[in-house]
């Protein structure tokens, strides 16, 4: 998993509420075994023209995209961090939602409300596949809305080590204080997800079951 220090990019707005994840990533493409290839999927029923979204087997083949959808408008290409707005993810529990958002090419989801941004198993599945989920407060998140929707070359620098986000807006930048649980700030900024943070105690387990006794260790018939 990429480690996740500082990060500046590009912002894309999708200012919707209550995005669920059969929206995100539709049911039908769930069947693929392969844990990559999900990026053109994303939104695919919104996205391209209708009929025309993508097969599951072939994800890069699909219609025209349609220009009015937030994601393919053209202050949007090559943004890397996405603005939401409130409840983003709910609805299943899927993790292809967070394949999908991530290897659209974001590095953070930034969405609108303290502690109502997003449906905790999406936020839980992000911070476990390097996606930095983030809750605003309304007025933080509007002012950073309102600064997208005046330039399509804002910017935003999330600093994970501070703990700050930094809007490079056309009236100068403005920083406000984030929230990240400690826990799961130390694994994005050493890019460990759970297993990677339990094999750093390799040695540790090793001694233990070596030195566990006869009667734990299992035995073939």
């Amino acid at each position: 998993m990429e480690p996740f220090v500082t990060h500046r990019g590009r912002v894309a707005l999708l200012d919707w509420s209550d995005v669920n994840t059969d929206l995100i990533i539709p049911a039908r493409y769930l069947k693929r075994i392969e844990r990559t290839g999900y990026g053109p999927l994303l939104f695919a029923d919104k996205r391209y023209e209708a009929g025309k979204a993508p097969e599951a087997d072939a994800p890069e083949v699909h219609g025209t995209p349609l220009p009015d959808f937030p994601l393919n408008r053209p202050e949007a290409e090559g943004a890397s961090i996405l603005v939401v707005g409130p409840n983003f993810g709910c609805g299943s529990s899927r993790e292809h939602a967070v394949w999908a958002v991530a290897q659209a090419g974001f590095r953070a989801v930034v969405a609108k409300g303290k502690d109502a941004g997003f449906a905790d198993i999406f936020e839980g599945n992000a911070y476990n596949n390097g996606l930095l989920p983030l809750e605003l407060s309304t007025s933080d998140w509007d002012a950073l809305a309102d600064a997208i929707r005046a330039s399509a070359q804002t910017e935003v620098t999330i600093d994970l080590q501070n703990l700050t986000l930094t809007v490079h807006g056309s009236s100068g930048d403005r920083v406000t204080k984030i929230d990240v649980p400690e826990g799961q700030r130390q694994r994005l900024l050493q890019g460990l997800d759970f297993i990677a943070e339990t094999l750093q105690h390799d040695a540790e387990i090793s001694r233990h079951e070596q030195g566990r006794p006869a009667w734990l260790t299992p035995t073939l018939a």
